[in-house]
């Protein structure tokens, strides 16, 4: 494209009239210093509805709050206005409280023998053993077998435990009335689970029990487990026939909490808008290598993230139902599912059925901020955008008792006047078999329909790496037609030409400006130049709006995948997207591109081809792994370590060999051998290249 036709085009394009809008996007905080609590008091520019998940127990019981099982702290002394896990303070019995966090306490094989063989309600002796006092109640098997019977405790949660107790009544807790204190278990196995080791079925696999006596002679069972363990599943067997009973059943933790989660308000911003950059302060308590947190959002078009069935009864395989039994034109409630079973006017019976994830109105929680944006400016939120509501996720973990995070504070950005109803992203062309400096082209369509919307004048794109070149930006009106464009000669020219500019290039992103977009249709295509370093590839990003007085930070509006229409042959409308996808790096090599230059080189000292540049491609990593560079003489005598260390995917420019050993001596004249490897995530990759040292 010709610069006269660019400037031309620009002109028509600046001249059509649009106001120039300065974006303002308002900030939410929650936590220490903002305007939120974590349970949703206080006042924002943002309302919120209240929280609901699933319990524990029961996937279609759905239950009101923030914290599900209620283990996290909302209040603690040392961390004002934050959340963190549940610490379990010395000597807490963890065993109260269980039925409160949706755990609880079974005898799955304690049977009524009258002729029915069904399990007999035990369900009040059962919590007796885990709630405080009731010293005049407890668990017997007397004048029964009491040969095999089994006590299952689901604790709700993981929690660390140092002892287990148990003991009949008038032991611990004096109780004259009831001098039962010899009726205590003769022999028995206990045992525990983490919650982790779980059959496809997602019950407890047991292994060795943790205590197995044959011969018991305390009242008082008190084993102690060194050192602390998580646990949230206990099971205790009899091995005995002789009468006993159980008083109370403790459970005495300590440390924090392996796992807990914490569920946001859901946060209606009153119209669709554009949830774009979040950010939290976080602190670390132990040694960080055992603590995570795992951060994620989902937004969606209507109040209910949750879809509510009902299915007929007595139906084998039934139909799941989401619509009203009184009006199946409107979907099932909360409320009605309630009242369900109900009878409709045909006399037919209505059972309630699944509580499903509303994917239709819902996107699914996102992928988990890098852990990396903890006390940085943050990150884009990449749930769709613009859409009216907004939920957040915090996931805590750890594998150490000593070990947790907490999130002083969250915040996010929204911008209740979007850019533009919908951006669609595609890229194209979506399968590569090269590694290095592929040609594509990057489509972006943006539909204007609603009143008040912005526009935007940037394009910023994430790439694998610093990208070769940017050939060219293009403007397309809503018929296809080319309106304005312009073609760049290198990754230097950064000049404006009728508002057309490259703004940005780093390693991972690049940026193009160019007049402001505010018509419906319109198409913006850009070219450029990139390396691919994994499978699979995602050339995501987002749209800007650059403040009207050149001001404070741009609006921000992320862009969604799909298709924009044909940009080449072969281009397949169902295949639409932002991901590219290279086969050969499936299962093949983690090395690319080894080049080393100049080759022969003379270490001699006159400051021409002193020393010798080798660069490389790191491919196909899952995380940091061990790379190294070593020089070995033709007789496989290793001579110098160039470098050695973790590493990730990228490009790598900077190493070079100086012709001398790991001594500082100069090699003689000859040939020699490099070997760069890679120990990968699943296997290992290694190139070997000889090269000529001379004088």
């Amino acid at each position: 494209m010709n610069r006269a036709f660019t400037l031309i085009s620009a002109a028509v394009l600046a001249g059509l009239g649009w106001p120039r809008i300065s974006p303002a996007a308002d900030t939410v905080t929650i936590g220490a210093g903002g305007e939120l609590d974590w349970t949703g008091g206080g006042s924002a520019v943002v309302a919120t509805i209240p929280a609901r998940h699933r319990s524990l127990l029961d996937s279609d019981n759905l239950l009101e709050g923030n914290a599900p099982g209620a283990l996290l702290e909302f209040e603690s002394q040392d961390h004002p206005g934050a959340i963190l896990p549940m610490r379990i303070a010395p000597g807490q019995n963890v065993a109260h409280g269980t039925l409160e966090r949706g755990g609880e306490i079974v005898a799955p094989n304690v049977f009524d023998f009258s002729g029915t063989f069904k399990p007999l309600d035990l369900k009040q002796s059962l919590e007796e053993l885990i709630t405080p006092g009731g010293e005049l109640e407890a668990f017997e098997r007397k004048d029964l077998n009491s040969l095999g019977i089994l006590v299952i405790l689901n604790l709700g949660g993981r929690f660390g435990v140092e002892r287990i107790r148990f003991y009949p009544r008038n032991t611990v807790q004096i109780a004259p009335a009831t001098p039962f204190q010899n009726d205590f278990l003769r022999s028995f196995e206990l045992f525990t689970n983490d919650g982790i080791v779980l059959s496809q079925a997602g019950l407890p696999i047991w292994g060795e029990p943790v205590a197995a006596e044959e011969e018991n002679k305390e009242a008082v069972v008190d084993v102690l487990l060194d050192p602390p363990r998580y646990v949230q599943h206990i099971r205790l067997r009899s091995t005995s026939t002789i009468s006993y009973e159980i008083d109370e059943f403790e459970v005495f933790g300590t440390g924090f909490l392996a796992t807990a989660t914490y569920v946001s308000d859901i946060f209606d911003a009153g119209q669709p808008a554009v949830w774009h950059q979040l950010r939290w302060t976080e602190r670390i308590l132990g040694d960080p290598r055992f603590s995570a947190v795992h951060i994620r959002t989902r937004t969606g078009t209507d109040a209910d993230p949750f879809v509510f069935t009902r299915v007929l009864h007595g139906q084998a395989d039934p139909e799941e139902i989401p619509l009203s039994v009184d009006d199946p034109s409107r979907e099932l409630s909360l409320e009605e599912y309630g009242k369900l079973p109900v009878f409709d006017g045909l006399g037919r019976q209505w059972n309630a059925g699944p509580v499903k994830d509303d994917l239709v109105n819902w996107s699914p929680f996102s992928t988990p901020f890098d852990a990396e944006v903890a006390n940085t400016p943050g990150a884009l939120i990449t749930s769709p955008s613009p859409r009216r509501y907004l939920q957040l996720q915090i996931a805590f973990d750890s594998s150490d008792l000593e070990a947790a995070r907490v999130i002083e504070s969250l915040s996010f950005d929204v911008l209740r006047s979007p850019l533009a109803d919908s951006l669609t992203a595609e890229v194209f062309p979506r399968e590569v078999e090269e590694i290095r400096a592929v040609p594509f082209t990057l489509a972006v369509r943006a539909r204007f329909e609603s009143d008040d919307l912005l526009g935007f004048d940037r394009l910023e794109i994430q790439t694998p790496l610093r990208v070769t070149s940017i050939d060219e930006v293009e403007v397309l009106d809503g018929q296809g037609q080319p309106v304005a464009g312009r073609t760049f000669s290198s990754l230097a020219d950064t000049l404006d030409e009728g508002g057309f500019r490259i703004a940005e290039v780093r390693e991972d992103l690049f940026e193009v400006a160019f007049p402001r977009i505010d018509q419906d249709g319109t198409e913006v295509r850009v070219r450029f130049h990139s390396d691919v370093l994994t499978y699979s590839t995602d050339f995501t990003g987002s749209a800007k709006l650059s403040p009207a007085d050149g001001v404070g930070e741009p609006a921000i509006q992320p862009l969604v995948g799909g298709d924009t229409g044909q940009l080449a042959p072969g281009d397949e409308a169902a295949l639409s997207g932002t991901t590219v996808l290279s086969p050969t790096l499936l299962g093949g090599r983690l090395l690319g591109q080894v080049e080393m230059a100049p080759n022969p080189f003379s270490p001699n000292g006159d400051g021409v081809n002193d020393a010798m540049s080798l660069t490389y491609s790191l491919l196909s990593l899952e995380s940091p792994r061990q790379v190294e560079l070593k020089v070995y003489d033709l007789g496989g005598r290793l001579l110098r370590v160039i470098s050695q260390g973790l590493e990730i995917n990228g490009r790598y420019e900077e190493k070079a060999w100086d012709g001398t050993d790991d001594a500082g001596r100069l090699v003689p004249p000859g040939l020699y051998l490099v070997r760069v490897a890679v120990d990968g995530d699943h296997r290992d990759d290694e190139v070997h290249r000889v090269v000529s040292v001379v004088y």
